[in-house]
């Protein structure tokens, strides 16, 4: 914001304001810089509220600012002027900035001796109204007496009746008929704002008693029933309106002093003018949110600097040490100062309590309901005005110029709860029969049917509420009438029975209407406005928090300094210097925070309003269909408050100290796992928040205590809802949940950042800080996914399934991308990688890390999973896994690879990618499966894994820092730079124990490999699967006889078989059934009869993994295809179809045998067989296999290809 003069000429756009042309001058107070085409420093920080006065002399060409009266200096000397210079006053805003200025339409703020406004003061009317006001300052006195001599004397001695023509006139007559006589001339000079603010404001405040401001003003009260009197309805709401403007205008740029001596004069004056029942009336009605923003009455101006320095002289300042835990104080003086900053706090707190309960008093005349009119009360105007004032700041489509700041949402916020929870209690003490206390207060099911609640356009957890309205509504109503009817067909029953069946919830009246709308509201209030407003709040302590690690630190350095280093001695003195001059400014700005925003009675507010909506989710929970009724906006406030409540006051406020802290934990426990994975929210982001919250919970010791407490049907339902398939539901978060209940007994899995990286707030995760906390397992949780694992076997390998085909693809992305990484980081032109893609690809890895630490949680609980093979899904599982963690361990466990080539790299958002997470949890499972496994399943699952083809014995001594020698010199020759040698031996967090058992996992796998190898050169080759040429063969296809290796069965009948709503997916991997040149009679034959078998339509993938020389193989003449020599022989695939085409038909493979060889004609590239018993029948297919071997014509990712198959 610039603010200052310009003349005519200067053009002005959207890069040049105030102050960047020759003929314009600026002073900017948040940048304290003076622009006239160049820049200087100049001035004062300005606050909002501030005053800024910006004089111009034509005479001397100079410019002067003044701040609140207080002159700032001369800004500019060089004005030019003469003819042709005319100027005018000029401001530039930047979005959601703005100023009110004044001109001279009102007397001005703080006078300039010398210089005079733009406008000129209306003197002969002013001279006028202040020989009235003076009148009738006489005269008031005298009709306040005789009104009270008069209320004073018993009813029976009053005299009621209207006197008679022939009586003498009374002294109240005689009083009113002078005043009719002042107002005559005042009402007339009343329609003017600057007599209105010179006198009438002037006159209030002075007949106003501020000492008992929250007391009866009999003199206000009089004053405004002669107005009302004597004036025309015209005159008067002109009138009030200009005093209403000019009361909030002097209210909001009051100066503050130590004693806020100005705040608590003009809340007294408001506060007995609303006392007035006809001019509260009116002024709700028409002016206090039409005319003006009145929640800005309800907000405390914080004091700047200076003022802050004389309420806070000294200032302290935690210490803070390990683990967050606050150091005791150092010296005598550090606690004097502690003692005198926290009384400086208490006498801050004090002061402003008197502010807000003249506030909170405002809003309880406001919402009184006994003065009814025209059939509406106070409190159902006020109500009326407060839903429009809800439905503007609720809008997103509002320039932010015309919301209600943050901060006065906070304080408005904060005195509506108060006001709220006087009139709920009195309600209570009237009728405690019928009506609740205000501490059991919750918002009824029923309030949220009504279609005056969807003002707001805010969604409900079931949808639409014209849907709803539809179609729960209904079914319920339908269901009820079914009910009542078959209980008697005599229809005997009332009316208000028939209608409680109907309506469940019609039946809750916690308290009157009027009072659960504007408990409606304060919660909508806190979901649009205070909660970003506490979290913006809470940026301070944390900045504070640094500059004070920063200071230790400096003072640490200075411990070890040398004393010969003078130089570096001097430098950390001066950067001490700065930062304890910051922290102290911040120490007292956090004085303010501690004693008005943060303090112990606005944490009982906020926990009030959690524990409120915390009840009303709960019991609406209770009512099945119809809680789809209840508007989002609760549920994400019912997390909303509880996250404010333990990361934004506390630790100031300290939310152990809570009263029922225990109670609300674990009811908030329950909240979160009922309805995490609750179908009746349909908006699936609400689910998400509501898992992440969750997450959150299970990270902290005390809260997951409370999830541990919680019933064993509820544990039981969030962990089967845990453990579910992962279709349509967010599953990194739950899979999040399922990690921090392991997380601190696996393999080197105790830190709570990785090693080579500093904590920070700012994480890579959604769960931010949650993320940084200390390891915390859970017994209890892990002892009850065991058992539920092991008792249904069924839910077990649909779970673990689910999990591994995720890994799979997490792994799969991660790697991909890792090697279009490397590819573009290769070339020689200018690199450019999308930091988009960057941070996908960080995701990818900590989400292969968060799943392979559950895989390692299970097999370490429920290992039979896997070594149990009398269960069907046992071997396959344990082979599936087996093949995941070679290929891990191929693709990270080398030296000099594509994996240890780019993290070397310096790319931003990649820190996280680095050898220990994933090669910890890679190994953690291996030793859980081999070394940990009792009796012979340590070594079936040996056997599996050195049976795996792509299994490498380097990967696993890469762990400990071993390699052969010819891969030392391999690596030598590639690598022109000396890399550090990763190993689990030089990381902290690996201890001495589990290095052991990684020694004792390679040295059993040595001896495991040394025996196979001895045992396969007695075996004969006809003994060897013809597919894989790696393991023995183990069976017998049926019905064509043909044999393979068991693995390849397991594979066939485990993906060939599954089946889904639409469509069959075979998935064949290159390990055992590479991408060759040809296909033994047998395997085409089993495939075709498979194939034929399927579905109406086919998905045919393969992958490309690095794959053994198949190539070297000879085939039969009979069966190998031939390719006609070009440049390139690789496929094309189509936009609008994934089947591979050829660009001439030349390259499309060609058979000897015609029987076996599939031709393509000239219009379909589909290829067809002669012979009529080896062509499937419908579906028609592409056999993708029919290919050469692309892998060894150029490079493949380690992605799959997908071939549509057309019904």
């Amino acid at each position: 914001m610039q603010i200052g003069w310009c003349t005519i000429n200067c053009q002005f756009s959207q890069e040049n304001g105030v102050g960047d042309t020759p003929d314009s001058y600026a002073y900017d107070g948040n940048r304290l810089r003076k622009w006239n085409v160049k820049t200087q420093r100049y001035g004062e920080s300005w606050l909002t509220g501030d005053v800024i006065s910006c004089a111009i002399d034509s005479d001397k060409g100079t410019i002067t600012f003044f701040r609140n009266g207080k002159c700032l200096g001369e800004a500019f000397n060089n004005v030019r002027t003469g003819p042709g210079f005319a100027y005018f006053p000029a401001v530039s805003l930047s979005m959601s900035e703005n100023v009110r200025a004044n001109f001279g339409a009102t007397p001005l703020r703080y006078q300039v001796e010398g210089y005079r406004p733009l406008q000129d003061p209306p003197t002969i009317d002013l001279i006028q109204a202040q020989l009235l006001f003076c009148y009738l300052e006489n005269l008031l006195p005298v009709m306040v007496k005789e009104e009270s001599e008069r209320k004073s004397l018993p009813i029976e001695k009053r005299d009621l009746r209207p006197p008679t023509l022939t009586d003498s006139r009374s002294r109240q007559c005689n009083l009113l008929l002078v005043a009719a006589h002042l107002f005559n001339k005042l009402a007339t000079l009343l329609k003017s704002a600057y007599i209105v603010e010179a006198c009438l404001l002037r006159f209030m405040l002075k007949v106003c008693d501020a000492e008992s401001c929250l007391s009866e003003q009999p003199y206000i009260a009089k004053l405004l029933d002669s107005m009302c009197t004597l004036m025309q309805d015209f005159e008067l709401k002109a009138c009030l309106e200009n005093l209403t403007i000019t009361l909030l205008s002097a209210y909001r740029f009051s100066p503050i002093t130590a004693d806020f001596k100005y705040p608590r004069m003009y809340l007294s004056l408001t506060l007995a003018i609303l006392r007035h029942s006809q001019t509260r009336r009116h002024l709700l009605s028409t002016v206090l949110f039409d005319k003006i923003k009145f929640p800005v009455f309800l907000h405390i101006k914080p004091p700047d600097d200076k003022g802050l320095f004389e309420i806070v002289p000294r200032v302290w300042w935690p210490r803070i040490g390990e683990e967050g835990i606050v150091l005791p104080s150092r010296t005598e003086k550090e606690e004097e100062d502690r003692l005198e900053y926290f009384a400086s706090c208490e006498h801050l707190r004090n002061k402003i309590e008197e502010i807000e309960n003249l506030q909170i008093e405002m809003l309880k005349v406001l919402l009184i309901h006994n003065d009814e009119k025209d059939g509406k009360t106070s409190r159902d105007l006020f109500l009326e005005k407060f839903r429009g004032f809800l439905k503007e700041n609720a809008g997103t489509r509002l320039q932010p110029i015309n919301t209600c700041p943050l901060p006065v949402s906070l304080c408005f916020f904060h005195r509506l709860i108060q006001a709220l929870r006087f009139y709920w209690d009195e309600y209570h003490q009237k009728d405690p029969a019928r009506y609740l206390p205000s501490s059991e207060a919750y918002m009824p099911i029923n309030e949220f049917k009504k279609p005056g609640r969807d003002n707001l356009d805010f969604q409900r957890c079931g949808g639409l509420l014209s849907h709803l309205q539809r179609t729960v509504s209904e079914s319920e109503g339908g269901k009820s009438k079914k009910g009542h009817k078959s209980d008697g067909a005599s229809g005997s029953s009332s009316s208000s029975c028939y209608q409680s069946s109907v309506d469940p919830g019609s039946g809750e009246i916690p308290s009157d209407p009027s009072l659960t709308e504007l408990l409606d509201g304060i919660i909508t209030l806190y979901h649009i406005a205070t909660h970003k407003q506490l979290g913006k709040m809470s940026t301070l302590r944390e900045n504070m928090n640094e500059f004070i690690h920063s200071l230790m630190d400096t003072e640490e350095k200075m411990k070890h300094c040398p004393e010969d280093a003078q130089e570096i001695r001097n430098e950390l003195e001066r950067a001490k210097s700065v930062f304890e001059e910051k922290i102290a400014e911040q120490a007292r700005q956090m004085a303010w925070v501690i004693a008005v925003i943060y303090s112990k009675a606005k944490q009982i507010d906020v926990a009030w309003i959690f524990q409120v909506v915390l009840k009303t989710v709960l019991k609406a929970s209770a009512f099945k269909q119809l809680f789809q009724f209840l508007p989002e906006f609760y549920i994400d406030t019912c997390i909303n408050t509880y996250n404010a409540l333990k990361n934004y006051f506390h630790p100031t406020a300290n939310f152990s100290e809570l009263p029922d802290q225990a109670d609300l934990s674990s009811r908030f426990a329950l909240f979160l796992t009922k309805h995490f994975s609750d179908n009746r929210i349909v908006n699936s982001d609400l689910r998400d928040n509501i898992t992440q919250a969750l997450a959150c919970f299970a990270c902290f010791p005390y809260s997951l205590e409370a999830l541990e407490n919680l019933p064993l049907d509820i544990k039981k339902t969030m962990m089967y809802s845990l453990i579910a398939p992962y279709d349509n539901r967010s599953w990194a978060q739950t899979n999040w949940i399922l990690v921090r209940i392991w997380k601190g007994c696996g393999f080197g899995y105790r830190y709570t950042h990785l090693p080579h990286l500093v904590p920070s707030k700012v994480q890579t995760t959604d769960l931010g800080l949650a993320s940084l906390q200390k390891p915390c397992p859970s017994r209890v949780f892990q002892s009850l996914l065991a058992e539920m694992l092991l008792l249904d076997h069924e839910r077990a390998v649909r779970f673990l399934d689910t999990m591994l085909s995720q890994l799979n693809w997490s792994f799969s992305e991660f790697i991909a991308i890792m090697q279009e990484i490397q590819q573009v980081v290769s070339k020689t032109e200018p690199r450019f990688i999308d930091t988009r893609q960057l941070k996908f690809c960080a995701t990818c890895f900590e989400i292969t890390i968060s799943l392979l630490r559950v895989v390692e949680m299970i097999v370490t609980i429920a290992p039979s999973l896997f070594t149990d093979w009398s269960k069907p899904s046992a071997e396959l599982l344990l082979t599936r896994l087996i093949q995941l963690l070679c290929q891990i361990l191929n693709r990270i466990a080398t030296r000099s690879g594509m994996f240890e080539n780019v993290i070397s790299l310096p790319l931003p958002g990649m820190e996280v990618v680095t050898h220990y997470p994933i090669l910890a949890a890679t190994v953690g499972i291996l030793i859980q499966l081999i070394l940990r496994s009792r009796g012979s399943s340590g070594n079936r699952v040996s056997q599996v894994l050195i049976s795996e083809p792509v299994f490498q014995m380097n990967s696993l001594k890469f762990l400990l820092g071993q390699q052969d020698p010819s891969e030392t010199a391999s690596a030598a020759e590639t690598s022109s730079s000396i890399r550090k040698v990763f190993t689990l031996r030089e990381v902290n967090q690996v201890n001495s124990e589990e290095i052991k058992l990684a020694e004792e996992l390679i040295v059993h796998l040595q001896i495991q490999l040394d025996r196979k190898s001895n045992q396969q050169k007695s075996l004969a080759d006809d003994d060897l699967c013809a597919i894989c040429y790696a393991n023995p063969i183990s069976v017998i296809f049926n019905p064509c006889g043909h044999k393979s290796c068991r693995r390849f069965f397991i594979i066939s009948c485990s993906y060939l078989n599954s089946s889904a709503a639409s469509f069959r997916l075979i998935v064949l991997c290159t390990y055992f059934l590479p991408v060759v040149t040809y296909f033994e009679p047998f395997l085409t034959f089993h495939l075709l009869h498979l194939l034929s078998r399927a579905s109406s339509s086919l998905l045919f993938c393969t992958f490309f993994p690095p794959l053994p020389p198949w190539h070297l193989l000879s085939p039969p003449s009979s069966l190998a295809p031939s390719f006609p020599a070009s440049s390139s022989l690789s496929p094309s695939f189509s936009s609008s179809s994934l089947s591979p085409s050829f660009s001439s038909s030349s390259l499309a493979p060609s058979f000897s045998s015609s029987s076996l060889a599939p031709s393509f004609s000239s219009s379909s590239l589909s290829p067809s067989f002669s012979s009529s018993s080896l062509a499937p029948s419908p579906p028609p297919f592409l056999l993708g296999t029919f290919f050469p071997p692309w892998h060894l014509l150029f490079p493949l990712p380690s992605r799959h290809l997908i071939f549509t198959l057309p019904p």
